[in-house]
């Protein structure tokens, strides 16, 4: 977000260091996105905050010995976020600004065949004959996926967002004002900037995952996990161009679009950031688009939600951003 990104007042890390995290108790999660949910904290801007999240299919699976049922998945009580927080300050016109400092997994993880989201979906929800999925061990930083593999961890954060201005979203969707985005850079390390739609922002968190290959391929296609999340909150101007979910980690700026058909999506997510390009660092619109044909990196992180979710972004070093 150009100057927004470098002149946005933010607390020092030795500051940052004095003022521990406010822990945000899961409580009774919320299955919506939605205006009118009471929010369960009140935050000023630059406050950090330790954000327990639930499994994905809510009170399940407490020990690594527990066994997963397809009972257990309950549409549309899926996906419970933690909150909403409400932002003191953020209003239309904002932006919402999430630095994700940190996440704690808390085992045990899990992962399933989806009936009807994956791409075998005729086949039905078992495979080979056997139970379509697997309750694993997560510890040493690696997935526990059987005697011989071992996955390396890399968390994320699956719903990230803010409430819409008048609808009641699901968990389960995604859109303009984030929500079940399930993009792998939503991770520690990285910026996120959410449009704001209502007064306070209303901010969800939710549906973490220890690690998530692209297209979210089985339905339950990530190691689904409770988490604690250290998140800090801040605000910003909103750029004008800015429709669409935006972040920053250390070595790119990027956005995330949603749409069905999936190339919607994949151009939305080009036109996002290429009016980033154009707005905040001296490009045309045009030759925004001519560099990222030559640069962009843009795949499909899920494609299991009622929208599909594509990320486009750009390595900074073309943008002498440091």
């Amino acid at each position: 977000m150009g100057a927004t990104v470098t002149d946005m007042h933010h607390t020092t890390a030795a500051q940052a260091e004095l003022s521990p995290p406010m822990l945000l108790e899961k409580g009774e999660v919320n299955y919506t996105l939605a205006p009118t949910h009471p929010p369960t904290a009140h935050v000023d801007p630059g406050e950090r905050l330790l954000v327990e999240t639930e499994l994905n299919i809510g009170d399940h699976l407490k020990d690594l010995g527990d066994e997963f049922d397809i009972s257990m998945a309950v549409a549309p009580f899926l996906n419970g976020a933690t909150g909403p927080i409400y932002v003191r300050g953020a209003d239309v016109g904002h932006a919402l600004v999430c630095d994700i400092e940190a996440m704690e997994l808390i085992p045990p993880g899990f992962t399933a065949l989806a009936p009807g989201l994956w791409p075998f979906a005729e086949a039905g929800p078992t495979f080979a004959g056997g139970a379509a999925h697997r309750v694993v061990d997560v510890r040493d930083g690696h997935v526990i996926w059987d005697e011989r593999t071992r996955i390396p961890i890399s968390p994320m954060v699956g719903v990230l967002g803010t409430a819409p201005a008048l609808e009641a979203i699901s968990t389960m969707d995604c859109g303009p004002h984030g929500g079940n985005l399930d993009v792998q850079e939503l991770a520690p390390g990285t910026r996120v900037f959410l449009p704001v739609a209502v007064e306070g922002a209303l901010l969800y968190v939710g549906d973490c995952h220890a690690v998530q290959g692209d297209g979210e391929l089985s339905g339950f296609g990530a190691i689904e996990i409770r988490s604690r999340v250290t998140i800090r909150v801040d605000i910003a101007p909103r750029p004008a161009s800015m429709r669409w979910p935006r972040f920053e980690d250390g070595e790119h700026i990027g956005v995330v679009a949603c749409a069905r058909p999936l190339e919607d999506a994949f151009r939305l997510a080009v036109r996002e950031l290429a009016s980033w390009l154009a707005e905040d660092f001296g490009y045309s619109l045009a030759d925004a688009v001519l560099l990222l044909g030559q640069v962009a990196q843009a795949r499909c992180t899920q494609m299991v939600n009622p929208h599909f979710t594509y990320v486009c972004k750009i390595a900074k070093r073309y943008l002498e951003l440091t």
